[in-house]
């Protein structure tokens, strides 16, 4: 009987750092290409070639509605070629909002980012930026 009670004393133990882990996963993520991550470091905005990202993403807040970052917008200038271009940077505030579950998915992801620049706003650079669910999900649209 003692035996009994402290099994059911230690697996109630155990149990509550997977709680408390299955809790932190309903966090909404960002979008990154084929993949869903939390509080990324970096996020591809141009897939295809990975041209185009917001670098050393700096989270300052990560809600469940929206989650603001510090960091770079770097994008190749493409020029003579994009495989001979040079990276360009330029400082950056972004904020992801827009919750939405990608069908097949258990959490939400961010569906849009604004983006505010520090400096002169490169050529070409958006404004706002609308994820699409990953290709590489089932049910992504």
């Amino acid at each position: 009987m003692r035996n009994a009670i402290k099994l059911t004393i230690l697996l109630a133990l155990l149990a509550v750092p997977s709680a408390a882990l299955a809790a932190n996963t309903s966090q909404p993520q960002a979008i990154n290409c084929q993949n869903l991550k939390f509080k990324p470091q970096r996020i591809t905005l141009s897939c295809g070639d990975g041209n185009t990202w917001l670098g050393k993403l700096k989270w300052s807040s990560w809600g469940k509605t929206q989650a603001v970052a510090n960091g770079n917008y770097t994008y190749n200038d493409c020029t003579p070629s994009c495989v001979a271009g040079h990276d360009h940077s330029v400082g950056m505030k972004v904020t992801l909002s827009n919750p939405k579950t990608c069908p097949n998915q258990v959490n939400p992801a961010f569906k849009q980012a604004v983006i505010s620049y520090k400096g002169t706003r490169p050529k070409g650079a958006p404004l706002k930026y609308n994820f699409k669910c990953p290709a590489g999900l089932p049910g992504a649209y």
